[in-house]
């Protein structure tokens, strides 16, 4: 299945759905950020949540994950304050996640790792970000 773009972004309740595809370039990276933040905008103000489903995702240059990390800190100063993850089998992948994630949380942060996409929406609903 060929994607127009390398992600999709999905805004459900105060849920952000984000599936990454294939290998991302600085690019990408800027236009998934424009998107994302202006999607976000209706939920800042309270929490919210995100899934971020990596399964599809690939490797991708260092300077992504610079800006990626930017993001990530500028969605923990706007009220991020769960965090479901769904990652690809990829012990590389996995590692650059977590550092492309690794700085200092809000307090109350939580993050989760979940299996499936039931698994995730099952976490949210349970946390009460979903219905």
């Amino acid at each position: 299945m060929k994607h127009s773009k390398p992600f999709s972004l999905e805004l459900t309740d105060r849920v952000l759905r984000v599936t990454a595809f294939g290998v991302w370039t600085l690019v990408d990276a800027r236009e998934y950020v424009r998107q994302m933040r202006l999607l976000v905008q209706p939920v800042i103000n309270n929490d919210w949540a995100c899934i971020l489903d990596a399964r599809l995702w690939k490797m991708s240059p260092a300077e992504v994950f610079s800006l990626l990390r930017d993001n990530t800190l500028w969605c923990y100063q706007r009220n991020l304050m769960y965090a479901v993850t769904l990652l690809p089998d990829d012990k590389m992948l996995q590692w650059q996640f977590i550092k492309t994630t690794e700085m200092e949380k809000p307090e109350g942060f939580v993050s989760r790792l979940a299996e499936d996409d039931l698994a995730a929406y099952a976490l949210l609903r349970a946390a009460g970000y979903m219905n």
